[in-house]
């Protein structure tokens, strides 16, 4: 069948582990199809796999990458509807379709799921092979590059923010690190939901770019006393929601910004996974803590469409060739960027 070109790793480490080499191409099974790989944007689901052990027993040697817009040339023998040309992205997330959680469509939380690019090989390659009820057309206004900034984290802002913490029209919102891959979606799907947009992050030139997306008010988080100027801002009365993907280094301060019946909305934790909560403050203020993991085909595919519809814009820090595919996971590691990292494969 031939070899491909796939950025490998065979054991967890830092990003020498990473390597670049010739690997056989996949061949599609009955329900599958195999994509020529134009473009695969990184994830800090790349980083925190490559560096495990945080992320559970993931299959080696593995090849990473979740979102991959490409061309399909191969369909396996019982798939309908799909043919060699067609430009396509898909939805990450394969369930097991049975359990009682995915037969509420609650798929995000199917306790079999598997992802595309964590258990099993993803888009970090010239070939990637996706079951094709998986698949969603590339939408035609957009080029693969920008298809391949979408869909991870479109959905996951869409699913934190409208579908977990069913943020309204006319409430405050509060999203810290405006330069990564959720929290400049969710800037944009706050404002398209009709809130107003308090974001945070470390620098003027990142700043600037947050208010360009939407943000009604930007404070730098370097800042000391970053949590009574959004207090200021809201006239000491605190945000409705705030988004929190960083973990145990941001928990106790976004808690801090939240008014009275407010809701911490969270999805990430690399910056630690335990903190000291103050039981108090919960039950006195009535807050919500929201646990919210990924999002739905069906999610994906409405922020697909509204992307095609100009409402909302991919956020591309820089594009490198596949070559260069440690130097994209030094810039995730440094938070050296605003917005995403995509890697060029074809």
């Amino acid at each position: 069948m031939g070899t491909m070109k796939a950025a490998v790793f065979h054991e967890h480490g830092e990003r020498d582990v990473i390597q670049v080499e010739q690997v056989p191409i996949p061949r599609p099974a009955r329900h599958e199809v195999r994509i020529q790989v134009v473009a695969c944007a990184l994830n800090w689901l790349d980083v925190g796999i490559r560096r495990g052990p945080q992320f559970g027993a993931v299959p080696t040697p593995l090849i990473t990458g979740v979102d991959v817009s490409g061309v399909i040339d191969a369909v396996g023998a019982d798939v309908t509807g799909w043919r060699a040309g067609d430009a396509a992205t898909f939805y990450s997330l394969v369930t097991c379709g049975l359990c009682e959680y995915c037969r509420d469509g609650a798929v995000t939380v199917c306790p079999e799921h598997k992802i595309i690019g964590e258990h099993l090989n993803g888009g970090l390659a010239e070939f990637t092979l996706v079951p094709a009820r998986n698949l969603i057309a590339k939408p035609e206004r957009l080029t693969h590059i920008e298809v391949a900034a979408l869909p991870v984290v479109s959905m996951t802002a869409w699913h934190m923010l409208i579908t977990v913490a069913r943020l309204q029209a006319r409430e405050t919102v509060f999203i810290p690190g405006a330069g990564g891959g959720v929290a400049s979606m969710g800037i944009q799907i706050a404002k398209h939901a009709g809130a107003a947009v308090i974001a945070s992050t470390s620098t003027p030139a990142k700043m600037k770019r947050a208010r360009e997306l939407g943000a009604d008010h930007v404070v730098n988080y370097r800042d000391a006393d970053w949590v009574e100027q959004v207090l200021n801002y809201t006239d000491g009365r605190g945000v409705d929601v705030a988004q929190d993907l960083v973990g145990a280094l941001t928990w106790a301060d976004s808690l801090r910004t939240l008014a009275r019946n407010g809701r911490l909305v969270v999805c990430g934790s690399h910056s630690g996974k335990s903190v000291d909560l103050r039981i108090p403050q919960i039950y006195h203020r009535q807050l919500s803590i929201l646990g919210s993991n990924g999002g739905t085909y069906n999610e994906l595919c409405n922020c697909l469409e509204l992307a095609n519809q100009g409402v909302l814009r991919p956020v591309i820090d820089r594009v490198l060739p596949l070559s260069q595919i440690r130097e994209g996971h030094r810039i995730l590691e440094e938070h050296d960027h605003f917005g995403k990292v995509v890697i060029q494969v074809a």
